[in-house]
């Protein structure tokens, strides 16, 4: 067994998490080994449907799918809220979470939100009453869920392709926004963001390789191709990467607990995605809640001042739309203003060591240069602000007693051009501490080196580098030197990073030089034994699934 010095203590705070996902099956697509994990280490997992999943299949059915997947993950049905919201239409102008739409109904005949038979849905069990069908409705449901449990953490969907993933995502934001900008507030959760498909359900289908490998995002269905990932603010190389416990990574299907987790969603036939699903970490990026722009008062020279501290990094209009204008969450100030500027006077003076702009998403309209003032006098010009709406790290030095900031725009380009959020912080990076040993970038925990390949040993941080030192098979020796004996044949190999100031072994890995039969053993046994397993299951749940589909069917004829 590795030993590692991995802990979920060390990247989430508390005793509590919040899983927020839209439908069920999602889950597992944003934090399936996540929720095992933490709930291996004793943390209260609460899991959060926003919708009930209805459009092709029963509520009813949805529910306990997920239901039956949590459980296998170590989460107790108890655990389980569901908003009771529908599962939205592909067409925005029929979607409850659109901008602009009134009291939807959906096919099935539903207005308000409602629940299964043993389980009320949160506005019911914790209010008396169901909510109607609307925007709002469903943006004040998000924000008294979370003020009711106050999560210490919370793991949710992003914005990705998908409607309902986008409306989810821009209600939490919403929701964790409206509290962070009250005055007195003490709760900053710890939130993490991640996208359901393209590094999950429509990821890369790598699973059935030589290797286990990293989790990988699926460029193929951006849509923008200029974009890193589906949130273009995101850049890809800052992803939190989560180790995976062995459960969850077991490379033979019939024994990995992710894969028994899918097969309990019969309806949405799941576990033919485990391919993509199945990796050796778990992504996600975190969305720092203790920015100090949510502790003061904001004003601006003209323009939507409050789009810059909203923590919404984008919204959009028509959440249908393929192409996206990212235009509702902008500070932008007018063209007929000589000033163009904004400010925020802070309730007590603070001490500021970060500051970090981000511009337009939509790329024909820019902030070229700027300039950031102080009360205490200190002043610093900006240039060009990233292209996508990418954080710009302004180099400033640390400044204390700071009452007020201001910031000026001197020069543009384009139509529209303005901010969508500030960050500002008196420290630079949170309290997070994940280290992992790579082989050939991917997390490696047991790695069979076949002929003709190359196995090139690297770290991977996560917010600061850690000075460690490297030991094969107890010898200590440098990372170069380590890999040039790897290059040079050395068969089997226990190789630990220990921390260079504690002594600690932080990680180890198990690097084995294998031979063709290995090889042949892999491509010929554990492939067709895997791709068996899939197709056995195929045929047990194809009826059971084409049963699912005619409940369906047969309730709305009822209507």
């Amino acid at each position: 067994m590795n030993h590692s010095s991995f802990t979920y203590k060390n990247v989430f705070k508390g005793h509590d998490v919040m899983v927020f996902i839209p439908h069920e099956d999602d889950e597992i697509n944003v934090a399936g080994a996540t929720i095992y994990g933490l709930r291996q280490e004793g943390f209260h997992v609460i899991c959060v449907f926003a919708t009930n999943g209805d459009r092709s299949y029963l509520a009813e059915t949805r529910i306990q799918e997920a239901a039956a997947a949590l459980k296998m993950l170590g989460v107790p049905y108890e655990d389980i809220i569901i908003l009771g919201y529908p599962d939205g239409e592909l067409d925005a102008s029929r979607s409850p979470y659109a901008q602009g739409v009134g009291h939807t109904i959906t096919v099935d005949g539903h207005d308000s939100t409602y629940g299964i038979a043993d389980k009320d849905d949160f506005p019911m069990a914790e209010y008396g009453k169901h909510t109607p069908y609307t925007r709002t409705g469903f943006l004040e449901d998000v924000e008294n869920l979370i003020r009711t449990y106050h999560p210490a953490n919370i793991i949710a969907v992003d914005f990705d392709s998908h409607p309902d993933h986008r409306a989810c995502s821009i209600a939490l934001e919403t929701a964790i926004g409206h509290i962070l900008n009250e005055k007195g507030n003490t709760y900053f959760p710890i939130v993490l963001k991640a996208y359901a498909y393209n590094t999950g359900f429509e990821s890369v289908a790598d699973f059935n390789s030589l290797h286990l490998y990293s989790t990988k995002f699926n460029r193929g269905r951006l849509a923008d191709p200029s974009f890193e990932t589906d949130n273009p603010v995101y850049r890809w190389e800052e992803r939190i990467r989560l180790p995976v416990m062995e459960p969850c990574r077991n490379q033979s299907l019939s024994r990995n607990l992710i894969y028994q987790a899918l097969r309990c969603h019969v309806s949405q036939r799941a576990f033919l995605k485990a391919n993509q699903i199945i990796n050796s970490d778990q992504v996600y990026w975190l969305r720092r809640t203790d920015n100090l722009a949510f502790c003061g008062t904001t004003t601006a020279s003209s323009g939507n001042a409050e789009a810059v501290h909203d923590f919404k990094m984008v919204d959009v209009k028509n959440i249908a739309d393929k192409k996206l204008a990212f235009d509702t969450c902008l500070w932008e100030p007018s063209s007929m203003d000589k000033e163009r500027s904004i400010t925020i006077h802070f309730y007590k003076p603070q001490h500021i060591s970060v500051v970090k702009l981000y511009g337009n998403v939509n790329r024909g309209s820019r902030i070229l240069a700027g300039r950031l003032v102080f009360s205490n006098g200190y002043s610093v010009e900006t240039g060009p602000l990233e292209h996508n709406g990418q954080a710009t790290d302004i180099p400033i030095e640390s400044q204390n007693g700071i009452k007020w900031v201001t910031f000026q725009v001197l020069k543009t380009e384009g139509p529209h051009p303005g901010l969508t959020e500030w960050e500002i912080f008196d420290h630079p990076c949170p309290d997070m501490h994940i280290c992992k040993i790579l082989v050939n970038g991917e997390f490696a925990y047991h790695w069979d080196m076949y002929p003709g390949e190359m196995a090139k040993v690297g770290f991977y941080t996560y917010l600061e580098n850690m000075p460690v030192v490297w030991k094969m098979n107890d010898v200590e020796m440098t990372l170069d030197k380590l890999n040039k004996m790897i290059a040079a044949g050395v068969l089997t190999s226990r190789i630990q990073a220990v921390s260079a100031q504690t002594g600690e072994i932080l990680d180890e890995v198990y690097l084995r030089k294998a031979s063709i039969f290995d090889k042949v053993k892999e491509c010929y046994y554990r492939f067709p034994r895997n791709r068996l397993r899939r197709w056995i299951d195929r045929q047990k749940i194809a009826r059971k699934h084409h049963k699912l589909r005619v409940l369906k069917r047969n309730s709305l004829k009822k209507i």
